[in-house]
């Protein structure tokens, strides 16, 4: 998915600890973004390393995003299986 977007609201980076499968202590990094395309407002997040080295964006200007849309499934608490969209994104100029 490619998107022009304007940003509404850019979270700060947000750091996790776990462990890998192989026994060492790894940082999961993510970045908020409350996004526009001039229709749809919608939430999508910056992963990784990227996240975690990515640079305060202009909110004044148009901005090339890329990226892709998941799903994941969850029960709540009713027992009900609910549905959640998640957008990722990949590339953001």
């Amino acid at each position: 998915m490619e998107k022009l977007v304007t940003i509404i609201e850019q979270r700060p980076v947000a750091a996790r600890s776990y462990t890998a499968q192989d026994g060492t202590p790894k940082t999961f990094y993510s970045k908020g973004f409350i996004l526009s395309d001039g229709i749809d407002e919608f939430y999508a997040e910056m992963t990784g390393d990227m996240a975690r080295d990515a640079q305060p964006y202009d909110t004044a200007l148009l901005h090339r995003m890329q990226g892709y849309i998941k799903q994941r499934s969850f029960t709540d608490k009713n027992g009900q299986t609910r549905y959640e969209n998640q957008i990722i994104i990949t590339k953001m100029i």
